[in-house]
């Protein structure tokens, strides 16, 4: 199977997705600091917690920002860090959490390999959007550029984002 490799800016996206993406970057380069950290007494008041709560009833150290045209909340649910995005009208747009590289699917990681055989992977992000469903997000280290890849479940890659060293 030959992957696909297409500039991400050629495809029509709207602004909450471009927004949304970009808080898919800061997720992979930091995983620290939250804006409105809550108690465990404390309930969280953002658009969307009805969604939030019926889906991750459980849910603990939930914290959120309004960023924009969405709501950013960061928890732990099931012992994993995981990321819910919402609009400002409180409807679900996507879940995101880290995985390790060795947990995307072998299809993706023969692709990663084959396309960048000298990078080095350096996160991934399991995206799952409410409109076009899973995906993932990766970082390859090459030995001049990094790349930020949007990488579909099946296989095919393109740049997101392309950093010079």
């Amino acid at each position: 199977m030959k992957s696909k490799i297409r500039k991400h800016h050629n495809r029509p996206i709207s602004l909450v997705c471009k927004r949304l993406s970009i808080a898919v970057i800061l997720f992979i380069t930091v995983i620290g600091a939250h804006a409105n950290p809550l108690s465990r007494h404390e309930e969280p008041s953002f658009n969307g917690i009805n969604h939030f709560r019926r889906q991750f009833p459980q849910a603990t150290e939930v914290n959120y920002k309004v960023k924009g045209q969405f709501t950013e909340v960061d928890f732990i649910w099931n012992g994993l860090q995981l990321q819910a995005f919402y609009d400002l009208q409180g409807n679900p747009l996507a879940t995101a959490r880290t995985i390790g590289k060795n947990n995307l699917p072998v299809n993706v990681q023969l692709n990663l390999e084959k396309s960048y055989p000298n990078g080095v992977i350096t996160a991934a992000i399991e995206y799952t959007d409410v409109n076009d469903g899973l995906s993932y997000y990766v970082t390859v280290a090459g030995p001049k550029t990094d790349w930020l890849l949007h990488v579909s479940t099946s296989g095919d890659i393109s740049v997101f984002k392309k950093m010079k060293h």
